[in-house]
């Protein structure tokens, strides 16, 4: 099943667009508030998320934020508003794409085609392992294995950074976006912490290779 993500307030467009999708083999859900699109965020199997940037609660643009510090399936924007700022803000901090309203809803339909093939994300199935510096991240185990194959158990936020790094090898991601994503229900670290996580991680992993 190819699930979609819709976070949009505006619900005469939303009916028409999860009509659309139905057509073209998507099941869309639909949700009218950032703080209700990051809930259901928890749940596994998105093709990809498509975002408005005009929502009653939050700025689309810090929504793309928090939703790309959590996940690495697509993100389309979807808005009204035509600013070149907003286009730009919008692709450096982590979406894959942008789309003006009004639209064919065709041209939509392949863009999201193009981006879920890319992922491989087209069945909805969620990876399971991550390579990353010639290794593994087991992300159900929570574990790290080294090119030697030992393996290293890691803490909470630890996991959540590697698993961030892993998800984004070819991805700038600036420190904003790492305390975001490693902050989960705990405080979140200063920049200067996250300097030392990732200075303790690569010294543990270069250990162990």
């Amino acid at each position: 099943m190819k699930k979609i993500l819709l976070i949009e307030d505006d619900e005469t467009f939303s009916v028409l667009l999860t009509a659309y999708f139905r057509t073209a083999g998507y099941v869309t859900v639909r949700v009218a508030s950032a703080r209700d699109g990051l809930q259901y965020l928890s749940t596994s199997g998105w093709v990809a998320i498509i975002v408005d940037l005009t929502l009653p609660d939050e700025d689309g643009l810090v929504l793309i934020r928090m939703l790309r510090a959590r996940t690495m399936v697509p993100i389309i924007v979807v808005t009204g508003r035509h600013a070149r700022e907003d286009r730009l803000a919008a692709l450096e901090i982590g979406a894959d794409d942008f789309i003006l309203k009004p639209f064919e809803p065709q041209e939509l339909v392949l863009r999201l085609n193009n981006l879920a093939r890319r992922s491989g994300r087209q069945d909805g199935t969620d990876r399971t392992h991550l390579p990353i510096a010639g290794g593994v991240l087991d992300i159900a185990g929570h574990t790290l294995v080294s090119p030697s194959g030992q393996m290293l158990e890691l803490a909470a936020k630890d996991y959540r950074l590697v698993r961030l790094l892993a998800s984004n090898p070819n991805r700038v991601i600036t420190r904003a976006q790492i305390i975001d994503a490693i902050a989960g229900s705990e405080p979140p670290d200063s920049e200067r912490a996250i300097d030392i996580r990732i200075s303790r991680l690569r010294k543990r992993f270069a250990r162990s290779a």
